[in-house]
């Protein structure tokens, strides 16, 4: 059956890195806590590989913020004072300084990219976490390689979801192609936001009015909006989904 085309033509695509194009929770979050959870094991904690990690996990899904699970770690397991702040210190030290090796895109995300390439649409990655590690992450996965891409912006954390409201303003503004003629007015309408965190760029993108899609995967699939703001458009498990969801992509000019 064919889908009734809905609103106009999207112009440009823009994609959140971790657990958007590619599986970060399996490839980089999981292996990340194991080698924070051996470090601290061998500077003197208390316990066994697997009881950590598993203590260690449930502490960061409670809150998903990694300022504070090796310091609630170290109180659940009875210790205190200079080993206790020490040993916090170093689980989250480790944890960032996990070495970034080979990692794999999901496998339809450059047939996607070059789709939308293809069709004229410009494409744009906003990534947001420490800039070092995720220029690492995008040279692994070979992005920053891609004729698809039209540019990477990278949002330091803590800034997050502002961080990345800044940068789609930047988009929304992007110079115009050459030889298009004169530059229309901006039109967020016309701008597809598409990422797994609905309190960064889904929130993001539907302050500024742009059409949000929320791939649902990762480390927080779980995670529910906890207002309209945080809402997606549309919801979608593969990222060649967004191909189904009514919408026509296409440059306007």
């Amino acid at each position: 059956m064919r889908l009734r085309r809905q609103g106009k033509p999207i112009t440009t695509v823009v994609f959140d890195l971790d657990d958007t194009l590619y599986d970060s929770y399996r490839q980089r979050v999981l292996p990340a806590h194991r080698y924070a959870c051996r470090k601290m094991i061998a500077a003197g904690f208390p316990a066994k590989l697997a009881r950590l990690l598993r203590a260690r996990l449930k502490l960061f899904r409670q809150t998903h913020n990694l300022r504070t699970p090796d310091q609630r770690l170290c109180t659940r397991f009875g210790l205190s004072g200079v080993l206790a702040r020490c040993l916090a210190r170093l689980g989250r030290n480790a944890y960032f300084a996990y070495p970034v090796g080979r990692l794999r895109l999901f496998p339809d995300t450059r047939p996607i990219l070059r789709r939308l390439h293809q069709r004229g649409v410009r494409l744009f990655i906003i990534t947001a976490g420490r800039p070092a590690l995720q220029r690492k992450k995008v040279r692994a996965l070979g992005l920053d390689r891609s004729p698809y891409i039209t540019r990477i912006f990278y949002a330091p954390i803590p800034s997050g979801q502002p961080g990345k409201q800044k940068e789609l303003r930047r988009i929304l503004r992007w110079p115009p192609r050459a030889g298009s003629g004169r530059r229309a007015k901006p039109d967020p309408g016309r701008i597809l936001v598409v990422g797994d965190r609905p309190n960064r760029e889904i929130q993001a993108a539907n302050a500024l009015g742009m059409i949000s899609v929320r791939r649902l995967g990762g480390e927080f699939a779980s995670y529910r909006p906890k207002s309209l703001r945080e809402k997606a458009r549309f919801t979608i498990r593969r990222l060649a989904e967004i191909f189904t969801l009514g919408l026509e992509f296409g440059s306007s000019s």
